[in-house]
């Protein structure tokens, strides 16, 4: 059983969610073409490799949460060696839209994303379906610079930013609207890496950080000014997507992956500080961030819990109402049976 790590190019700076809407619906259309002829070759390379792709940086470039649990435990793997897959291959993102391009592109099996992303590229005609929540209730911490400004009223006229096609950027468009703030705040593209810089700077006057790197940047004496835990329906939820093609050729996945899951978050919960230590080796920050980062309660048994469910229903409405997806889909309908 061979395990291959590899890091695919990402694009930096994307411009709005516009701009990926129509790049995606481009991608998916190629890939569409492009699927008939190389359909032996995919045949062949599925039936015993899997590839995952997922969000943020870790050490051993494999994801976190109770799905990298599962992994550095082998505990997927002899699950998976039943139904012949041999090999993995885990390609690291920024965020979602550069993961969502790669299974438009054919390069990816499996995804593990944000949820805006994610119905993004459903409703843009990405053929994947949905397999379950890895995590729900998804904080976003709305940061400033140490001597910036302390309501989300003073933004008015200012500029903001955060990882555009994100759920944080979901969580700040929907704070702004409510503030009556839409159209006197300026939003800009920055990756979570470059933002404690440009905060230092005073580049921007806040920055929405997601569920990881938001409880460090605050530890360090950074002033948050908004969460997205005070407004419930702006919580995101992490969710594992999978393409229709390999779920067809992959029958018995399905229930492996969520029974490994689910078998996982029960053996995590018997020690959860060893869990949190993982954490922290694999993301590289503090044991007490990793804990505010994500509490155990955000983890469910369900693969889909009704809480959950609602989330994303209410994201994939506010991203319907707001245009950021292309079409209205039924979330039953998506959801992999």
């Amino acid at each position: 059983m061979s395990v291959s790590h590899k890091r695919k190019p990402f694009l930096r700076g994307v411009v709005g969610f516009l701009i990926l809407v129509v790049l995606l619906t481009i991608a998916v259309g190629c890939t569409n073409n492009a699927s008939s002829t190389n359909s032996k070759e995919s045949n062949k390379s599925q039936s015993t490799t899997l590839r995952i792709g997922f969000v943020g940086s870790t050490k051993d470039n494999i994801p976190s949460g109770v799905d990298g649990w599962g992994i550095q435990h082998q505990s997927l793997q002899e699950k998976l060696q039943k139904i012949g897959i041999e090999n993995y291959e885990f390609h690291a993102f920024p965020n979602g839209p550069p993961l969502n391009e790669a299974i438009a592109a054919g390069e990816l099996d499996i995804g593990i994303l944000g949820d805006t992303p994610a119905i993004v590229g459903k409703s843009n005609g990405l053929n994947t379906r949905l397999i379950n929540q890895a995590a729900i209730n998804s904080n976003v911490w709305l940061i400033t610079p140490k001597n910036g400004v302390k309501t989300l009223e003073e933004l008015k006229g200012k500029t903001v930013a955060t990882q555009l096609g994100s759920y944080m950027y979901r969580y700040l468009t929907g704070v702004l609207k409510e503030k009556g703030l839409e159209k006197d705040v300026k939003i800009v593209s920055m990756l979570s890496s470059d933002a404690e810089a440009a905060l230092k700077r005073n580049d921007i006057a806040a920055y929405a950080f997601p569920t990881n790197s938001g409880p460090l940047i605050k530890s360090q004496g950074y002033p948050v000014i908004d969460e997205a835990k005070d407004h419930p329906e702006l919580l995101g939820s992490t969710v594992t997507v999978i393409t229709e093609d390999y779920l067809a050729k992959n029958p018995d996945f399905l229930t492996i992956w969520n029974e490994v899951r689910k078998q996982s978050l029960a053996d995590l919960l018997k020690k959860p500080e060893d869990f949190y230590q993982f954490q922290s080796e694999q993301i590289g920050y503090p044991v007490d961030v990793m804990k505010d980062s994500l509490p155990l309660s955000n983890l469910k048994a369900e693969a889909l819990s009704e809480e959950g469910i609602n989330l994303l229903e209410g994201t994939k409405k506010f991203l319907v109402e707001g245009k950021f997806a292309k079409k209205d889909f039924d979330l039953n309908d998506w959801i992999a049976k």
